[in-house]
């Protein structure tokens, strides 16, 4: 149940994801988050708290860090994964905008709501995007940097958790599609931008998330890349000799076939924003082709 009196729908909604968190031993990142959300005093944003039916007491520790929590609600209740989660949480969601904010991350400065709430209003993008800081436990941190939508045909152009989604954007695409258990964010940012949605960046840092020495396994986000990238390309005349294998390949050495971006290009009904992509990956195929130093 909402815990403010302000009836008014919200513009921003931010959403956060949580699953066992006790027996994680993540309850004081967790509450780090209900803090950072408490000193932005923002009236403009709710917090939806979207548990996956929790069976180590993590329910009522929800219940109980956000007890005096403006604008929060938690709910509890079986999800597939992840991103079956968020969707669950976009959709018991009012705002006008989606923001995840994942159950260990933060928000990059006590104000950032009400700046992102300004620019909102101002311009009414479909997706407003901004970077991510990232906190080392000694103390320094990384920002960052490179944040362009013509990267998209590549990689995710930024941290998922730093992008704002209009909310019928997101419903009218679908939503995060669970069956990729890493990647399902970029699938929706791939599938936002080749539909014509535009985007507008902010330079400002939106989220923080802690950089604690532990690597992510690029071998399963290859391959969850991959896995994106055959549904992208199925059906298509370049695609259809490439197995999975080839796909791990394409991510692990950055760039994709000249072919297969040529055919995006010119490919009628391409949009211009995946038109600037195309054209962006195809100059890098041809740099790194002549870079004879690195292993394909």
């Amino acid at each position: 149940m909402s815990k403010s009196a302000d009836t008014d729908a919200p513009l921003i909604s931010v959403i956060t994801a949580t699953h066992n968190l006790l027996s994680q031993g993540r309850q004081d990142s967790f509450r780090e988050v209900i803090t950072c959300m408490a000193r932005q005093k923002c009236g403009r944003a709710e917090h939806v708290i979207q548990d996956g039916a929790s069976t180590d007491g993590t329910v009522a520790f929800l219940q109980e860090v956000t007890a005096d929590a403006q604008r929060t609600r938690v709910i509890s209740e079986p999800d597939l994964n992840l991103y079956d989660a968020m969707n669950k949480g976009a959709g018991a969601a009012s705002g006008q905008y989606l923001l995840f904010l994942n159950s260990d991350d933060s928000l990059a400065s006590d104000n950032v709501l009400n700046i992102v709430a300004d620019r909102l209003i101002a311009s009414q993008p479909d997706f407003l995007y901004g970077s991510t800081l990232r906190r080392f436990e000694d103390g320094t941190e990384s920002r960052e940097k490179r944040m362009s939508l013509t990267a998209i045909l590549q990689r995710m152009p930024f941290c998922h958790n730093s992008v704002l989604i209009r909310r019928d954007v997101f419903a009218a695409l679908g939503g995060h599609d669970p069956q990729f258990r890493v990647a399902a964010d970029y699938d929706l940012m791939l599938r936002m931008i080749t539909a014509g949605y535009q985007g507008e960046r902010m330079d400002e840092p939106i989220s923080m998330f802690w950089g604690r020495g532990a690597s992510s396994d690029t071998d399963v986000t290859a391959r969850d890349y991959a896995r994106v990238w055959m549904k992208y390309y199925d059906g298509r005349k370049a695609a259809r000799d490439l197995t999975e294998e080839d796909f791990c390949r394409f991510y692990h050495r950055g760039h994709m076939p000249a072919k297969l971006v040529l055919g995006r290009l010119i490919e009628p009904g391409t949009c211009a924003g995946i038109k600037a992509a195309a054209r962006h990956s195809l100059w890098k195929t041809t740099r790194r082709s002549v870079q004879f130093w690195r292993s394909f």
